[in-house]
């Protein structure tokens, strides 16, 4: 049985709120560890990548165990934790630590993926688009709120900042124990054992899900295009700082505008295009146009005032590929099987922002500050080709009925 819309607008509220909690921190962790502990753009990388990493590990894991014992248990124990680590972060007196802090919190990271197998239990295939896009929606409010009050917060301290970010974690905590209702009707007792759990950190499980022909090349794409996305989180803000001079503060309005867009598109626009053009058309023009973006980006100091229509670029691209391929994946899994999937696809992409930061400090440090982006670039026209191919074989195999729009 379905729940009622009301359910869908409190799991969005709580995903919203949680992801200003996470927004805040976009344009002030690059600027906050350089000035803190005198890290290099390489450690600010490993940093940004070390939340990546430890969700990339448990996604799967807590999006298995909400396929048992309830969604509603690990959106609740994420949000804790989450709220944890926000408040060690703030008082970290050596870099180590607040590298651990950032690993804690991606521990938790996996309460986005109960979120959207949320949405999947609630929604008929029909809606899963417009659900997923709600869900992107509170990504793109978070985007635009969150950085926008970073921003404005940083010029009373970076410990004030992030004690804002879990001030906020924590409301979204209280919200979900006591007005989230549980959408998982047939529970049944939790199967992961130590076994299991080693099992998925030695990558079996998602490696599983990757050999599928046409899923696993939508999980594929999912890495590239955050791989690729993922180049710009720390050397952005130090980009705009040392090259086009912005404050923290205009910093943040650069992730309140891509925010913006999200809104605009994910929160309106995305039904409305869905049913028009269908999924297909939405997922490779928005790769194209996310491609473009990053290959501009190195070139805005030379031309400040296209840096707003470089920026819209790359947000419009990446609003219309996370919800569509979120709902690719949902409709090509059986029912039991959507909380691990999506988890796992959520994995793909920490996978991605595990290896972009990294390589996008590398490159800015070694290469200069044109090559995390030229190579992200790259990348994403790749899974646009890869889409284009598995599109093809979706239709070969007349699997494409499943995504018929409407």
């Amino acid at each position: 049985m379905k729940l009622k819309s009301r359910n869908i607008w409190i799991v969005f509220i709580v995903v919203l709120i949680d992801m200003i909690g996470f927004g805040i921190l976009i344009p002030i962790v690059p600027r906050y560890i350089e000035t803190r502990f005198g890290s290099s753009e390489i450690l600010i990388g490993l940093l940004i990548a070390s939340f990546s990493f430890f969700q990339f590990l448990f996604s799967p894991i807590l999006g298995k165990l909400s396929d048992h014992i309830g969604r509603k248990p690990i959106i609740i124990f994420s949000l804790a934790v989450t709220t944890i680590s926000y408040i060690i972060f703030a008082f970290a007196p050596e870099y180590w630590i607040a590298l651990l802090a950032r690993s804690i919190a991606g521990m938790s990271g996996g309460s986005i993926s109960t979120a959207q197998a949320y949405i999947a239990d609630v929604t008929e295939k029909s809606d899963r688009t417009k659900g997923m896009g709600l869900m992107g929606a509170s990504f793109g409010i978070g985007f635009v709120l969150g950085p926008f009050i970073g921003g404005i917060m940083s010029t009373y301290g970076y410990v004030l900042t992030n004690l804002t970010a879990a001030a906020f974690s924590l409301f979204a905590l209280i919200l979900s124990m006591v007005f989230l209702e549980e959408s998982l009707t047939n529970k049944t007792k939790p199967v992961i054992n130590k076994s299991d759990f080693l099992t998925s950190l030695k990558l079996n499980r998602y490696l599983k899900v990757l050999q599928d022909d046409i899923v696993g090349k939508f999980l594929l794409m999912f890495l590239l295009v955050t791989f690729s996305i993922a180049n710009t989180y720390g050397i952005l803000p130090i980009y705009a700082y040392r090259y086009l001079y912005f404050s923290d503060r205009q910093i943040g309005y650069i992730y309140a505008v891509i925010g913006l867009v999200g809104i605009i598109i994910q929160g309106y626009l995305i039904d409305k295009l869905t049913k028009r053009y269908g999924e297909k058309a939405l997922l490779l023009s928005g790769i194209f146009f996310m491609a473009a973006g990053l290959f501009l980006v190195p070139m805005i100091h030379l031309y400040i005032h296209f840096i707003w229509l470089v920026l819209v670029a790359i947000s419009f691209g990446l609003a219309l590929i996370n919800p569509t391929i979120a709902s690719i994946v949902s409709k090509l899994t059986s029912p039991e099987k959507q909380g691990e999937v999506l988890g796992i696809n959520m994995s793909m992409g920490s996978l991605g922002r595990v290896f972009g930061p990294v390589w996008g400090g590398f490159s800015f440090k070694v290469f200069g500050y044109q090559y995390p982006f030229w190579t992200a670039s790259l990348f994403t026209f790749l899974a646009l080709i890869i889409g284009i191919l598995n599109f093809i074989n979706l239709k070969k195999k007349g699997l494409d009925k499943k995504l018929e729009r409407g």
